[in-house]
């Protein structure tokens, strides 16, 4: 018989950055980038603005995201980060982690945005798969011949309960 895995999304705390920041320094477009993730300067915004969670599994945190459901760009809510440990890819973790910033969002704004490398085709494939358009591009805004592409996806308000973000 297959033991139940326990697995939570819970908003992040200071004794998760340094698992946070493990995820993000082995994770494009952070590595090629050379840059990291203000954690701390997310979790001291406004917390009715921002948002960051964690996905534990087993007391291990595997999975973030940090993300503003709140209308900040034509009508939609944010995506800021996202991270999973390259040991849990491919689990249904980054998506279950979407899916719980998108039913926050949808409380707030009809739509969701992102940003994405140019580079990046893996975190490409991963948010066309879930549903978001590529609608725009920013020339070397990060790194001298890449872009940022941008995504968008249009929202559907969460048809269960979901705690409120």
């Amino acid at each position: 018989m297959k033991k139940a895995v326990s697995m939570k999304i819970l908003p992040m705390t200071r004794i998760h950055i340094p698992a946070c920041t493990a995820i993000l320094s082995a994770s494009e477009p952070w590595k090629r980038l050379g840059e990291g993730f203000d954690f701390d300067r997310a979790l001291s915004r406004d917390r009715q603005t921002g948002k960051a969670y964690v996905l534990i599994i087993e007391k291990e945190t595997v999975g973030f995201i940090v993300f503003t459901p709140q209308q900040v760009f034509a009508r939609g809510g944010y995506l800021r980060a996202i991270g999973v440990t390259s040991l849990r890819r491919r689990q249904g973790i980054g998506k279950k982690l979407m899916r719980f910033a998108e039913d926050a969002t949808a409380l707030h704004s009809p739509n969701f945005y992102l940003c994405v490398s140019s580079f990046n085709r893996k975190a490409q494939s991963f948010y066309r798969n879930l549903g978001y358009q590529k609608i725009g591009r920013i020339p070397d805004l990060l790194m001298k011949g890449s872009s940022e592409l941008i995504y968008w996806k249009r929202l559907s308000r969460p048809k269960t309960k979901t705690r409120r973000a």
